[in-house]
């Protein structure tokens, strides 16, 4: 019946006057039916093309359509072999030309559904297969050195210095990734392998030169061998496998950070440079009466023996108040348990920490939150009142969290006190809310600049109190988001008798003001005063005040400027008889305009006095102007020139005059294919005339080719500094950081690729 209709239809249709929509030669219909008739569905065109496209109706393309679904008919087997891509343009085919297909009495329902069923049967093929993706990156670096004394860089950019010119580095890395997902997203297993090849040396003895330099199976290997060199290895760099349970997930891992507990205090961070936790087990999960819980036994280092060996026991349990009882509050009660043991030889050398935590928060009134902490440790530490003796003491802390926001108004109240012997070891710095951190926990002794002149946190109590009110557009009319925040706080600690301090019985104090508001669409001004004791006796504290106003002036052109003073009657100056004070002052301004799309200016002046009306003031005047013009739409050019007068009344060999220049060239030479060349130079002058003058250059070069998105191969000329040294080539002892910027005389070269 179907052959019957494509030999009778088209005359018939003829007759009744009926005509076909013409279809454009663009067409996807075109590519999909050359596509199957060069897969072999249609036999009847020599070429194996169908005439070059000659149709231009639709009628005229389902005729086609239905020739191959009449074959595919005729061998019912053919769709179960065909490929993804052939099914997938048969079936849109076959839903594109429904009609036509119809007028020629050519039935689709069970071709669909053959399609759908098989479709089925390649999804339920896929999932019993294992389901791994392997991911993953390579990279390749060299490092070429034609002066060593010149060059204070590897190719990573860290520092190292060089005594031999040459090919110093070439290695190659690889990462793999594997992850499986057996059974979906319930279960995945990860596993990252490393692999790294310098050479072919690999666990081979290096002799010294004393002694028996030698090889001697007899010789005592700690007295003569220097070194032990792996120049290739793979090694397992991370692993994890993770279960994904309703009612607990279940993680094992190895190489990676620990999860942090869930509790006020942050008992465990996930900060590995804090915990270090490099393999271990953890639990969490919920139940249906509200009870959620948190578990973990972690281990620092895979290396038995290690120094760092460290091992870590953790738990948090947590019931909240069911949905049920009100809809508006939220009531939880915690209690955790976090232990740090680093050894297990000294009876009593651990850190365990427990605590209980009450949190609660409302929307009845307001936006309320509170958290309340009690907590306990037991450490071993020196007792100051039994000679410095180590054993295990305890003691205890709490804290407390309040908050309380309506409408614009938001208001924070922060306090806790922890007896002098508490102490937390595996909670991140910023609990205690202090300053410079870089040695905790291991030296729990921080600068004290930073901490109101405290050395520690031994015994720590914090009140801090902070209000904020978004005004909007509603106080001043010629105000537009108009706000203000204050802060509040205290500091001090408890007193040890055994062990006196100079901050005993005073308290560091910080009291702050903001306020920011766009008076239009085009200005913003901000404004900050922050007042600043140290606990010492007699304590005077500083004062600075800061304000910084952006304004554009038009479509093209911005400006910014920014006026700051600072003064400290704490810290002085005595010459001779005579003291002052430390007195700050910095004025910046900046002008930037888009003179037109090709053309980019930029323009500032800083000036700032440093102990001004003292012997000891030293001034800086910094002019700074660029320059970027779009040579075209690939090409770019940027210039720069830079003046620093530098003058110190005190040391009269540091006063300078420096001049600086700087020319950046980058071109797109294709959309892949792109290079940049960097070149500044500075002189700098001494005003004592017996200085000689300073003349440094700094040259970089890059060429970066982006294979594709995953693949990218650069070539290197010297260092690429950070862009906020750029103008630091100018600098030397004249008020700012010493940064030593040169030209690194090296080639480095690198190849990667992510896959």
């Amino acid at each position: 019946m179907a052959l019957l209709c494509l030999v009778l239809l088209p005359s018939v249709l003829m007759a009744q006057g009926t005509t076909f929509q013409d279809l454009p030669k663009d067409h996807w219909a075109y590519a999909d039916v050359d596509f199957l008739i060069s897969q072999g569905y249609m036999e009847g065109y020599p070429d194996g093309t169908f005439k070059g496209r000659k149709v231009t109706t639709r009628y005229d393309v389902a005729l086609i359509v239905a020739r191959i679904l009449k074959r595919m008919e005729e061998k019912k087997a053919t769709i179960e072999a065909a490929s993804e891509e052939e099914r997938a343009a048969l079936t849109r085919l076959t839903k594109e030309f429904r009609d036509e297909l119809g007028l020629l009495d050519v039935r689709v329902d069970s071709l669909e559904r053959r399609m759908v069923d098989n479709e089925n049967k390649m999804k339920t093929l896929e999932n019993m297969l294992p389901k791994v993706r392997v991911s993953g990156f390579y990279r390749g670096r060299g490092q070429y050195i034609l002066k060593p004394k010149t060059v204070q860089r590897d190719e990573t950019g860290d520092w190292y210095e060089f005594s031999d010119p040459g090919l110093v580095t070439f290695y190659q890395q690889l990462y793999l990734r594997f992850q499986g997902k057996p059974l979906g997203d319930k279960v995945e297993t990860f596993y990252e392998l490393y692999g790294y090849i310098q050479g072919k040396t690999y666990n081979r003895l290096v002799y010294n030169n004393a002694g028996n330099s030698g090889q001697n199976p007899f010789d005592n290997v700690d007295d003569y061998v220097k070194s032990i060199r792996s120049d290739t290895f793979v090694k397992s760099n991370k692993l994890h496998m993770i279960s994904r349970a309703k009612s607990m997930k279940f993680r094992v891992f190895a190489g990676e950070s620990a999860t942090g507990l869930d509790d006020p205090m942050n008992l465990l961070t996930e900060d590995t440079d804090i915990v270090k936790p490099y393999e271990g087990v953890e639990v969490s999960g919920s139940t249906d009466g509200g009870v959620s819980y948190q578990g973990s036994v972690l281990k620092s280092d895979t290396n038995k023996g290690s120094a760092d060996e460290t091992d870590m026991i953790t738990g948090r349990l947590v019931w909240e108040l069911p949905e049920s009882f009100s809809k508006e509050d939220n009531f939880s009660i915690g209690t955790t348990y976090a232990e740090k043991i680093p050894e297990y030889k000294t009876k009593g050398n651990s850190n365990a920490v427990s605590a209980i935590d009450l949190t609660f928060s409302s929307e009845r009134a307001g936006k309320i939150q509170g958290t309340a902490e009690f907590l306990r440790s037991r450490t071993y530490l020196e007792d100051t009142s039994d000679n410095n003796t180590k054993k295990s003491l305890d003691d205890s802390g709490h804290r407390v969290d309040l908050s309380f926001q309506e409408g614009g108004f938001t208001g924070t109240y922060k306090h806790y006190s922890y007896g002098r012997n508490f102490r937390a070891m595996m909670a991140p710095s910023w609990a205690y809310d202090s300053g410079d951190t870089s040695d905790y926990p291991n030296n729990l002794g921080i600068n004290g600049k930073d901490n109101y002149g405290r050395s520690d946190f031994e015994g720590e109590r914090l009140n801090r109190f902070s209000l904020n009110y978004d005004f909007g557009d509603k106080l001043l009319s010629i105000a537009k988001n108009l706000s203000v925040e204050t802060s509040y706080l205290s500091k001090s600690w408890e007193v040890d008798p055994n062990n006196p301090k100079e901050t005993d019985n005073h308290s560091g104090k910080k009291f702050t003001f903001q306020l920011i508001s766009d008076f239009n669409d085009n200005t913003t001004l901000k404004y900050d005063f922050v007042r600043h004791l140290d606990a010492f006796e007699n304590e005077e504290g500083s004062k600075s005040n800061s304000i910084e106003l952006n304004l554009k002036l038009n479509d093209t052109v911005n400006t910014k400027g920014k006026i700051f003073i600072k003064s400290d009657p704490d810290d002085t100056f005595v010459d001779g008889v005579d003291t002052y004070d430390y007195n700050e002052k910095v004025g910046y301004f900046e002008i930037n305009s888009d003179i037109n799309p090709r053309v980019f200016v930029k323009g500032s002046i800083e000036h700032s006095v440093c102990w001004a009306g003292s012997p000891k003031e030293n001034t800086r005047t910094d002019y700074i102007g660029e320059a970027t013009y779009n040579l075209t739409s690939t090409t770019s050019f940027t210039g720069g020139i830079q003046h620093v007068d530098y003058e110190d009344r005190m040391e009269r060999g540091k006063s300078s005059l420096a001049n600086a220049i700087l020319a950046e060239l980058k071109k797109n030479f294709t959309n892949k294919f792109r290079g940049r060349a960097f070149y500044s130079r500075a002189i700098i002058d001494y005003k004592d005339g017996l200085t000689d003058s300073l003349d440094r250059e700094n040259l970089y070069a890059e060429l970066i080719y982006n294979i594709s998105k995953d693949a990218t191969i650069t070539f290197k000329f010297g260092y690429d500094y950070p862009d906020e040294w750029k103008w630091a080539i100018s600098s030397t002892d004249n008020g700012r950081d010493y940064i030593d910027i040169h030209t690194q005389k090296m080639f480095i070269f690198e190849a990667k690729s992510t896959f």
